[in-house]
């Protein structure tokens, strides 16, 4: 979107990626309040979390903070940093009683939400809590009802809607959000049916690709908001790359080859791939990428920052990187 200004956000460790494996709950519970509290004073736009129950890159029994109570307890140790899901799972949640929590949270933090939906992929997660798991049609049309529902909730006196999956029956959703309509993200790449779902009802979409399908995925999604009368360029598209800085390139390769480097990438990525998608590197190395992003049109940056528990990269992305990136 030209004209709109560049926002940094982070996320906020729950334990989703092991990061607090062998921590006490009570401990990494303050850790968290910690980076919160943190980011706010770097200078960050927004905090994210997970919304999910259970850990990747493997299955163990360690802490997981849920989502939605996640950021309703930020909200009270926050005052003016931004906070959202990436993304909320549709199916996890009846759509009506979605809409209620994200406005609660909308009205504990003073109106920072950011509401951030997708159509859900962890399936061993789904079957872990009973949720049935659909099929990726039957999974997007549940998202594509959900985000009309949601909508219709925070600005309708009541609501009655049918739809295949999500039905409601004179339904309330009392607070409204302070924010009339706070922001929608759209996540996910899908390029048949998410994007054309994000054209018809994204603020923002969120890809979590290379430049290359970054810059794919912009052109096809230009071309399905001009199939339904829609200005392109009121989408404000992000990207939500991993994150870690180090001094040396020398320290980046130590790095990719020792046990901490590799095991939550997704797929068979190698170490290349791996490094050329994601802002991994030193300062000038990250900057570069950022920018490169940038250019291709992004604006809003979501960082999972690979040293949590720690706060290294963290502080030297919001004060290193930040200031040489060029809008």
């Amino acid at each position: 979107m030209t004209g709109h200004p560049l926002r940094f956000g982070a996320f906020v460790p729950q334990g989703w990626k092991l990061e607090y494996a062998g921590w006490g709950a009570a401990d990494a519970w303050e850790r968290s309040r910690e980076i919160a509290r943190l980011a706010e004073r770097l200078g960050y736009d927004h905090l994210w979390v997970y919304d999910h129950v259970e850990t990747v890159p493997r299955r163990e029994p360690t802490h997981v903070f849920e989502a939605f109570t996640t950021l309703a307890a930020l909200a009270q140790h926050t005052t003016t940093i931004r906070l959202g899901q990436l993304v909320t799972c549709a199916a996890y949640r009846n759509a009506g009683l979605l809409a209620k929590q994200a406005a609660c949270v909308d009205v504990f933090s003073g109106g920072r939400l950011i509401l951030g939906l997708g159509a859900g992929w962890y399936e061993r997660e789904y079957r872990a809590y009973g949720y049935d798991f659909p099929g990726p049609g039957a999974r997007l049309r549940i998202l594509d009802e959900t985000l009309e529902a949601v909508k219709w909730l925070w600005t309708q006196e009541t609501v009655t809607f049918e739809g295949r999956h999500v039905r409601l029956d004179g339904a309330y959703c009392d607070p409204k959000p302070i924010q009339r309509l706070p922001e929608i993200w759209v996540g996910g790449g899908g390029e048949q049916v998410t994007l054309r779902i994000a054209a018809r009802h994204a603020d923002k979409t969120n890809w979590q690709v290379g430049l290359d399908r970054f810059t794919h995925k912009s052109k096809l999604l230009a071309e399905y908001c001009a199939q339904i009368g829609r200005d392109f360029d009121s989408i404000v598209r992000t990207h939500g790359p991993d994150c870690r800085i180090f001094e040396r390139e020398a320290d980046l390769r130590e790095w990719l080859a020792g046990p901490d480097g590799g095991p939550l990438r997704k797929g068979t990525m190698t170490d290349e791939e791996y490094v050329r998608d994601h802002f991994v590197g030193t300062v000038d190395q990250v900057a570069e990428k950022v920018q490169a992003y940038v250019d291709a049109g992004c604006r809003e940056f979501v960082l999972w920052f690979r040293d949590y528990p720690a706060t290294d990269s963290l502080e030297a992305f919001a004060r290193e990187v930040v200031p040489r990136i060029r809008a």
